[in-house]
């Protein structure tokens, strides 16, 4: 039982969109555990969409496209495919690059393959792995929501390029499972709490804030991917214990069964990354 199910008897929070939460319970349930599916964000598509329309009809304008997240794919192709619709032709694809290989898995499905996939999931990996190609005068489009980082639009124009930064989607803060939440953590019930982006660390911090959430999670392990979601975390003083090298949740499933597997053989001690 205890190799084939790692993580019996312990509930995870799951604090994922809605319609990606879905995979990750699926990889807790696998390994045993319960998980626990409070979302914390919602995504929707911008109040203003004409300008998203009209970059898309324009681009042959540009020499790259890049997609930061599985989001920014999804919601680009909606539009895409609309614009495709109206003007009844097909446009033309520049190169693509993107961060991570969910974004890749993501981009594949809509049947485009990336010319370019750093080894490293965070944006300064893939300005890394662009910049031979970032040169004066050559056009990138950032297709991204409006909480992402700016980090790649101002390395690109730093160095000379032309970035647009083209928001596809917005990040919301989602609240209607609050009661929910408080009553967990109240009567300590949840076990391992995971952040997936720095969206989820302070929309989870906006929900507890007021409460007495650090007394309620004294004996929780609080698992996240990636240096800005730590970076997050720690700003508002939620202690990380669990942060793998590897920016996905199956790294991330991977680390947090490790750490239960150490901690056992040391006496129930919990160190902070």
């Amino acid at each position: 039982m205890e190799s084939t199910q790692p993580l019996f008897g312990k509930t995870i929070l799951n604090t994922r969109g809605k319609s990606a939460a879905a995979g990750f319970s699926k990889k807790i349930l696998a390994a045993g555990g319960t998980p626990i599916e409070i979302p914390l964000l919602t995504f929707q598509k911008p109040k203003d969409t004409m300008i998203i329309e009209e970059t898309i009809k324009n681009l042959h304008m540009y020499e790259w496209l890049i997609f930061t997240s599985k989001n920014g794919v999804d919601s680009f192709f909606e539009f895409y495919n609309l614009v495709v619709e109206k003007v009844t032709k097909n446009i033309p694809m520049p190169k693509i690059a993107v961060v991570g290989t969910k974004t890749e898995k993501a981009l594949l499905a809509k049947g485009y393959t990336p010319e370019l996939v750093p080894d490293e999931f965070i944006a300064e990996g893939l300005f890394e792995s662009l910049r031979p190609y970032v040169k004066s005068g050559v056009h990138f489009l950032l297709a991204r929501g409006n909480l992402s980082r700016s980090y790649l639009v101002d390395e690109l124009t730093k160095h000379g390029a032309v970035a647009t930064d083209l928001i596809v989607y917005e990040t919301v803060g989602d609240s209607r499972e609050r009661d929910q939440l408080i009553k967990l953590l109240k009567e300590k019930r949840i076990d391992i709490i995971t952040f997936t982006s720095p969206s989820t660390v302070k929309q989870f911090y906006k929900m507890v804030e007021q409460t007495e959430w650090e007394e309620w999670t004294d004996h929780v392990l609080f698992a996240c991917i990636g240096p800005e979601t730590k970076k997050a975390a720690d700003h508002l003083h939620i202690p990380i214990h669990i942060c793998p090298r590897n920016y996905t949740t199956d790294f991330l499933l991977a680390e947090i069964i490790d750490f239960l597997h150490k901690k056992e053989n040391n006496d129930g001690e919990i160190t902070i990354c």
